[in-house]
Parts: C-alpha cells; sequence; structure tokens
C-alpha cells in the first residue's frame, strides 16, 4: 500500500512540473520559475553525487 502511494504522488508531481512548464507559453511566470530552479537544482544534485562516486570516490578509497 505505500508503493501505491509513493506512484500516486510521483504522477501528481509530474502532472504539477509540466503544467508549471507549460505555462511558460503564457508569457514568463513564477510558476515556471519554480519548476526551472528545481530542474536545474536536482540537476546540479545529481551531477554532482554521479562525479563524487564515479570518480572521486574510487581514487580515495579504491
Amino acid at each position: 500500500m505505500e508503493f501505491l502511494s509513493m506512484e500516486i504522488l510521483g504522477a501528481w508531481s509530474i502532472v504539477f512540473f509540466t503544467i508549471c512548464i507549460f505555462s511558460y507559453l503564457f508569457g514568463d511566470n513564477p510558476f515556471y520559475k519554480v519548476a526551472e530552479h528545481i530542474f536545474v537544482g536536482v540537476s546540479a544534485g545529481y551531477i554532482a553525487v554521479y562525479t563524487f562516486w564515479s570518480t572521486i570516490w574510487p581514487n580515495l578509497f579504491g
């Protein structure tokens, strides 16, 4: 049952961010800015963690 709740939460977040991105068609607005900042932050965080575990960690401890 817990897994189903996470699926529903994920689906609604996808819907929310899709609507936020498409709201740019009506002009630059706060919803688009929030979605854009979250996307950039998540992307930067992913790259930082990936670089750490694939490059830095093996060179220090491997």
